[in-house]
């Protein structure tokens, strides 16, 4: 099994991984997800921006890979939980091979409003480089997760890289391709 690393932990060279604070009261909640002073977003043209809802036990890249040649991806959770995996498969990265898998969790769908008052906790944005293979998926069993991506690029369908998990072998899963049976979710 692969467990899932809990933010801010990245082994990933070059993912960035930034805590945001999820403001919760009795009216919702409301949380940041980019600033133009983040680190990793300094320098950069905004591009875009999109919003994606994934339902329970869907994953959105069920048996291949996406990975982009001239795109950075920057991922937040504000609603749910999504697992992300990254694929470091870059010849001359120092984390050549290493397979990672974060847990992103935002507000519970549950508890979008906080009854008893303020109640913060934090989730993050994952900035994911060039070349790094990456998947998402909803392990939950009832709740959706709503993921916002703030690309460095607009969309192009050139830069859309797919390879299915079958042809890539991964050296730490002893040369088997990664599966999604082989993540394990870590409740807290």
């Amino acid at each position: 099994m692969i467990g899932t690393i809990e933010p801010p932990e990245c082994r990933i060279d070059g993912a960035v991984v930034l805590p945001r604070v999820v403001h919760h009261d009795p009216r919702g909640f409301l949380v940041e997800t980019l600033r133009h002073d983040d680190l990793p977003v300094r320098g950069d043209e905004f591009a875009m921006s999109y919003t994606s809802v994934t339902v329970p036990g869907e994953k959105r890249d069920r048996d291949r890979w996406h990975v982009h040649q001239r795109q950075v991806d920057r991922f937040v959770v504000p609603i749910g939980e999504m697992v992300l995996a990254l694929w470091d498969a870059r010849p001359t990265s120092p984390t050549h091979g290493l397979l990672h898998a974060i847990r992103m969790c935002g507000a519970p769908i549950a508890g979008l409003a906080s009854p008893g008052g303020r109640a913060d906790r934090t989730t993050h944005l994952v900035t994911i480089p060039i070349g790094v293979y990456h998947c998402i998926g909803n392990l939950h069993a009832t709740d959706p997760f709503v993921l916002q991506n703030y690309p460095t690029r607009l969309y192009d369908a050139a830069d859309e890289g797919r390879v299915p998990f079958a042809e890539a072998p991964i050296a730490s899963l002893g040369g088997r391709p990664f599966a999604w049976e082989l993540v394990e979710v870590r409740r807290t």
